[in-house]
């Protein structure tokens, strides 16, 4: 275990420390704020915007999709990148299996797209907290919150790290921007509905409908939740299961 312990902290003090990810933290708070900052404008715009939940609803569907693509380019290629810079070769050198070395991969990604995610929604709840004209407790905040990185910040940050490091280490990885494009492209032109949402939709999905419903529709089918939370999961879990499978993935066979 302090094998794979050792990739896990290389990889999420590597990433973290890449001025990228903050560019991209940043920037897409800067839009969230834009979009979701209680101003006079937005509170007349937004109907239910003086909720806390909503708030956090709102940014997780919208704006963490955007982060998480985001982080998911960023975390793309690490696999062959290791194989280009001559760091699997260190990693070979020492007594450690392949898939120590993979969950190492994972699960660095895993904590790295985590921790970017909750920054960014603690960061937008807590901007929103203090200037919301709206008078509440403390936990009108924080339970919508610790809900929303829960049910929705874990499932995304699985899919999001665990497709980005497996994919590209077993495909093209034009194919994988390719892929991962239309995916995005299919996320963001969804249309928010009382119905059942498609199940690949990835922080809009009903899973997340669970943080946060409409009043007038509420939204009881279990079925659509949990497949939205089989696609999240089972994609990450079954690109991994291929990636343990893959023969000469480590050593030449």
């Amino acid at each position: 275990m302090n094998k794979v312990f050792a990739i896990v902290r290389y990889e999420y003090k590597m990433q973290l420390g890449r001025i990228s990810t903050w560019g991209i933290l940043l920037a897409v708070s800067a839009i969230a704020l834009l979009d979701n900052f209680p101003s006079t404008r937005n509170l007349a715009r937004l109907e239910f915007l003086v909720q806390p939940a909503y708030f956090v609803y709102r940014t997780m569907c919208l704006d963490v999709l955007i982060i998480s693509f985001g982080l998911l380019f960023l975390l793309s290629g690490r696999i062959p990148a290791d194989n280009k810079t001559g760091c699997k070769a260190l990693f070979m050198a020492a007594p450690i299996s392949r898939s120590q070395y993979i969950w190492g991969k994972l699960f660095g990604g895993f904590t790295y797209t985590l921790t970017v995610i909750s920054i960014f929604l603690i960061l937008n709840t807590g901007i929103y907290a203090v200037f919301t004209p709206i008078e509440a407790d403390a936990g009108a905040y924080l339970t919508p919150l610790i809900k929303t990185l829960i049910i929705g910040g874990i499932p995304v940050s699985f899919f999001i790290s665990f497709l980005a490091v497996t994919l590209p280490a077993m495909m093209d990885i034009r194919l994988f921007y390719l892929l991962t494009a239309v995916l995005f492209f299919l996320n963001a032109g969804s249309v928010g509905s009382a119905e059942a949402q498609p199940f690949y939709l990835v922080t809009s999905g009903d899973l997340i409908k669970l943080i946060w419903q409409h009043p007038r529709f509420p939204f009881t089918n279990i079925w659509s939740i949990a497949a939205n939370l089989t696609f999240l999961t089972g994609c990450g879990l079954l690109s991994c299961v291929l990636l343990i499978m893959k023969r000469k993935f480590w050593r030449a066979e």
